[in-house]
């Protein structure tokens, strides 16, 4: 397996306001080998991070942040970030149009909450894969 291949040497950072969700989400993807998993609550933060660490592969966003638009947001990541990103939005308020947007923007998916783990994982993996 090639070494960008496996879970763990890909960090994936959780951009979400709600602290049961981003628990929840890093106990998973820990669980499923991701051991570099960056946590933030706010768009800012998440920049921040982005920003500090150069090996975010993946991000998971919520579209309804206190500080910015997730589609806001999304479109500044793919404005800022010179790299290969893949961008994953998660809602807990399913919208046709918002989702089309998001995959519009640049989006690699759009997942609504609660999450159906088993797809997580397999776009997770897709993405990982893709990215080699």
């Amino acid at each position: 397996m090639e070494e960008n291949k496996a879970p763990g040497e890909n960090k994936i950072l959780i951009i979400d306001d709600d602290d049961s969700v981003r628990s929840f989400l890093e106990m998973f993807l820990k669980k499923k080998g991701y051991i570099q998993v960056l946590l933030a609550s706010t768009g800012e933060a998440g920049l921040k991070l982005l920003a500090e660490e150069d090996k975010v592969r993946i991000i998971l966003l919520d579209i309804m942040l206190p500080d910015i638009n997730g589609l806001e947001l999304l479109r500044k990541i793919k404005k800022i970030i010179k790299r290969d990103i893949g961008v994953i939005m998660i809602t807990g308020y399913p919208d046709e149009d918002k989702a089309k947007e998001a995959i519009s923007e640049g989006a690699y998916d759009y997942i609504i909450k609660p999450f159906d783990l088993a797809y997580l994982e397999l776009s997770l993996l897709t993405k990982i894969v893709k990215m080699v």
